[in-house]
């Protein structure tokens, strides 16, 4: 019953509470030592009640005072990106997240459909570490819009880089360079962004893990009507 308590507790670790709470697949409780005795405890269930308990009751972010001089620049808006924002600005460091893309989240707002993960809580999440005082550049793209010697000309002093693992993972086999085929990172993210994909009538997905699922999913929630998984 102690629920504030408990967000407070997992928000010590964990800036991600509502996020994890749905898409963990929590290997936690194949260990759990109460598991040996009965029933593992749900952790990840416990943490999704708190976090919409929290989101239902509206959210108290801390305002850590700016207690440094030096400025941290961060590079990806990804969960890597978003912590290392959260856990600093906890810290009492001022800084700013540059993202390429349109969004803030990486995998998460990209990666992952908003069946799974439901776009309110993503954006409470990001939001929560805003309020704290991080500042989230979108559109915005090391190499192309500026390059880490620019930012030491504004006095950023460290830099976290963290533009994720976006590359899809090539079969190296005949014909998979064919126009129709696309990579699944690439097909949910253009999905996720609601970028038009166009897609035949008979779609197959070869692969049989999270990527392929959601792809899968997403292409029958679009405009397939017959989609195989080959694995």
């Amino acid at each position: 019953g102690e629920i504030d308590e408990a967000i407070e507790i997992i928000r010590r670790e964990n800036p991600f509470p509502g996020i994890c709470g749905r898409v963990c697949p929590h290997p936690c409780e194949d260990n759990c030592e109460a598991g040996k005795m009965g029933k593992p405890i749900a952790i990840r269930a416990l943490k999704r009640f708190a976090a919409d308990y929290e989101l239902e009751h509206g959210i108290n972010p801390p305002s850590p005072e700016t207690r440094h001089a030096e400025k941290v620049a961060i590079i990806g808006a990804g969960p890597a990106g978003l912590s290392a924002a959260y856990f600093l600005r906890l810290k009492g460091y001022a800084c700013t997240v540059f993202e390429e893309l349109p969004t803030p989240g990486g995998m998460l707002a990209v990666g992952i459909p908003a069946y799974r993960l439901p776009r309110p809580i993503l954006d409470q999440e990001i939001d929560y570490i805003r309020a704290m005082g991080v500042e989230i550049r979108c559109n915005t793209s090391l190499g192309r819009d500026f390059t880490l010697d620019d930012l030491r000309e504004q006095d950023y002093k460290a830099f976290f880089l963290a533009t994720g693992a976006h590359k899809p993972l090539r079969l190296e086999i005949p014909g998979e360079n064919h126009p129709d085929v696309i990579p699944g990172v690439q097909f949910l993210r253009d999905t996720n962004l609601g970028n038009p994909v166009k897609l035949g009538k008979r779609v197959a997905v070869i692969g049989g893990g999270n990527v392929a699922f959601d792809s899968a999913r997403s292409a029958i929630r679009g405009d397939a009507e017959e989609v195989f998984i080959l694995y």
